[in-house]
Order: structure tokens, then sequence, then C-alpha cells
């Protein structure tokens, strides 16, 4: 992978998170975990190019959210959905995600995780993390979908520092 400008990239942002999915991953050369995502944004934000993701607190992923000051936001190649399923709805806590996703970790210049199997990863530094709070949603109906169980994300802005392609 090779380092890019933003300015080059050109792609719907709606069909490369909801459709194609993506990785969020967080760590170190050491200890990092990743998990699928399909909701998320990009756009502009406290005049930066931010991405903006979110993680149910029970995921492990979470754990290194919130331990870290980076992220990263990694797309996959096509021919990667069965990866990309398993990383979606298992847990680190009961699979090696390495050994069972078949995908091969490399690491960014700034150290932190991506996968040799990635056509793009943006490499982001957390601006802002919050819960969502019951109280905030407005519609019920989207309360009760998505979150009956109590199970709520956390929301993460990152500012993209670094953005990486094949």
């Amino acid at each position: 992978m090779k380092k890019i400008e933003l300015s080059s990239l050109s792609f719907n942002p709606f069909f490369k998170i909801r459709d194609q999915w993506a990785l969020v991953a967080a760590g170190d050369k050491e200890n990092f975990n990743m998990m699928t995502v399909s909701w998320g944004g990009m756009g502009e934000l406290w005049f930066k190019e931010v991405t903006t993701v979110y993680v149910r607190k029970s995921r492990l992923t979470h754990e290194f959210m919130e331990n870290n000051d980076y992220y990263t936001l990694v797309f996959l190649k096509d021919g990667n959905k069965k990866a990309l399923q398993t990383l979606g709805s298992k847990s680190g806590r009961d699979m090696n995600k390495m050994t069972d996703s078949g995908l091969t970790p490399v690491f960014t210049e700034e150290g932190c995780p991506t996968f040799a199997e990635a056509e793009l990863t943006l490499v982001c530094r957390k601006l802002y993390h919050g819960d969502l709070p019951r109280e905030s949603f407005t519609d019920d109906a989207v309360f009760e979908k998505c979150y009956a169980d109590g199970d709520m994300h956390t929301m993460y802005i990152g500012e993209i520092v670094a953005a990486y392609a094949e």
C-alpha cells in the first residue's frame, strides 16, 4: 500500500460504507482488534475531513477504540465478503479473528492496523467520542428497532490524517 492524498479519492461514501462495508480497527502491533461496520459516514466537521463510526459497548473493539488515539477505517478488496461477515458477527473474545478471517495484518507508517487485503485504509485521529443517550432519540421506532436490548453505540469522530491505497 502506498500513502495517497485524500483529494485523489473518488467514490460514493454512502455506497462505500453501507454496501461495501468496512473494518474499523484500533490498537498497535502487539495488540489490536477489528470489526465490520456498515454504519458510519465521511465528511467535513470542525474544518477537518472526518469519519464517523459507531461501536456497541458490548464489542471488544470498543475497548480498543476507547484506549487508543487512532483508528483505521479499512475497505477490503472485492472477494473478502466472507471475512467481513465473520468479523461482523463474531467477537474477538470468542475467536482468533486473524486466524479465522484469513486476513493478513500490516501496519501503516503511523503504526495503525490495516490489512494486506485492503484497497483503501483511512487513518483517523480520534477527535470526539460519546455515547448515544436514550433521551436524545426523537424517533421511538428507531430506538426500539436498534436498541431494544439496551446495547448502545458509542459514536467516534476521527480526523483523517492519512490515506493508503493499493
